[in-house]
């Protein structure tokens, strides 16, 4: 009888265990998709470092949960803190290899590095899983740009304006890709449409300007150029020269040389070349290609 007794008891305390485990394992869980779901509201509520360090206590519990290490490094992306998010991404990819987004955000992540030619390979892999992101296109169409690979960039701004086509800014870089292959009439469609989408995109009307300088449509450019002094901003020194460079075509040495004075007082090098060579009388000015500014 009491061996029976031991037996039941023996039974009964391996059955509260297996409850114990199986209740502990089931509150772990649960903790962990609290601590997913916290960390993506702090994400969304643009609360970055509330997100990292919550994903971080995720990772405590589960080391291997693919979508806390991608929290992870999507805050510190968002932090500006490009090497610790790739190397973020690096640990997800080893969880799951079939996540297009993976591949997009740490190629994003590569091009404020530098690592052009890595992000590249990374939006190529992100295209093989989900080829309808017109972001994708935008991001590798820059990547191409930077590595003077014009064609390959226009290739791509083409199908991301395909996907998106009130996206402004890649009517804009796509412009400033023909440009550089000294096609300045496409380029200048480009940027007058891409100001049509989006007003307030940055160097927009300079770069009207400087393809209406390399049509040889001086006069225009001119106009285009005062416009763009007048607003005082960053292409402020750059707008100085170039109308220098417009009125040094159309004879007017005087203005030019009064333009490239004020560019030159702007710490604007080729401008001083200019009035050192050309406004003091020793040579004609050393002309500068057009620089399209992306």
């Amino acid at each position: 009888m009491k061996k029976q007794k031991l037996i039941d008891m023996r039974s009964t305390l391996i059955l509260a265990f297996l409850i114990l485990c199986q209740f502990s394992i089931y509150a772990q869980e649960e903790s962990i998709n609290d601590l997913l779901k916290q960390g993506m509201e702090y994400y969304d509520a643009e609360k970055f470092i509330l997100a990292e360090k919550t994903y971080e206590k995720a990772l405590s519990l589960e080391t291997e949960n693919f979508k806390a290490q991608m929290g992870l490094a999507d805050s510190r992306h968002k932090q500006e803190r490009y090497q610790e998010a790739i190397q973020d991404y690096n640990k997800a990819e080893k969880l799951s290899d079939t996540v297009a987004d993976l591949y997009f955000k740490r190629g994003a992540a590569k091009i404020f590095i530098g690592e052009f030619k890595s992000a590249i390979k990374d939006f190529n892999h992100s295209e093989q899983l989900e080829p309808n992101n017109a972001q994708l296109y935008y991001y590798r169409g820059f990547c191409q740009s930077e590595l003077e690979r014009y064609n390959a960039a226009i290739e791509d701004y083409d199908k991301c304006i395909e996907l998106d086509p009130d996206n402004g800014a890649a009517y804009y870089n796509r412009g400033a890709a023909i440009s550089e292959l000294g096609d300045f009439k496409g380029g200048l469609k480009d940027f007058e449409t891409a100001l049509e989408k989006d007003p307030n995109l940055n160097n927009g009307r300079i770069n009207i300007a400087l393809s209406k300088l390399g049509m040889e449509n001086y006069e225009e450019a001119i106009k285009d150029l005062t416009e763009v002094i007048n607003k005082r901003d960053e292409n402020l020194a750059r707008a100085y020269f170039y109308r220098g460079e417009a009125q040094y075509e159309m004879g007017d040495k005087d203005a030019a040389c009064a333009d490239w004075r004020r560019a030159s007082n702007l710490d604007h090098a080729n401008a001083t070349r200019n009035v050192n060579d050309f406004c003091s009388g020793k040579r004609a000015p050393k002309r500068k290609e057009i620089e399209i500014v992306f």
